[in-house]
């Protein structure tokens, strides 16, 4: 690990909340899959006007994809902030940050949602990869095209 890589998310470089969110959900609940992550923050994202900033997804042939998303989960596989043999579980250096950061959460409407929104589906988080064909805006669009959820001021 290069010395730059350490600093990513330690202390120098700050936390968006997105990052935080992301800690959050992969703290409390099962996500199995990659695909399962993005395609329940699209769902937590079209189901809500209270985005902190603009969500961008691409629509797949299954699902919804973003860029951010997956650059954030890239960043804390860098960090070493995930256990090696399971993609979604933070392992202690992983928890110690969110543990740090987890009071920031509190203050915003839309990870409060997201919380909301997952213990609804409890153990049954793969339900979203089926429930995103039947969003509106999702059927709407073409495979490759832009879906962009805009935060109302």
């Amino acid at each position: 690990m290069r010395a730059d890589d350490n600093n990513m998310l330690t202390g120098t470089l700050h936390y968006t909340l997105n990052h935080i969110l992301i800690l959050r959900l992969m703290m409390v609940f099962p996500f199995k899959k990659v695909k399962t992550l993005h395609n329940f923050l699209y769902l937590a994202a079209s189901r809500s006007s209270d985005c902190p900033r603009p969500f961008i997804f691409i629509k797949l042939r299954s699902g919804a994809y973003s860029f951010e998303i997956q650059k954030v989960l890239s960043e804390f596989k860098r960090a070493e902030f995930l256990m090696e043999k399971e993609a979604l579980k933070l392992n202690d250096q992983g928890r110690e940050i969110y543990y740090s950061f987890a009071h920031v959460l509190k203050y915003h409407k839309f990870p409060q949602n997201c919380l909301t929104m997952a213990e609804k589906y409890g153990e049954n988080l793969w339900r979203v990869n089926h429930e995103i064909l039947f969003d509106r805006m999702f059927r709407e669009k073409k495979v490759g095209d832009k879906i962009i959820f805009q935060p109302i001021l």
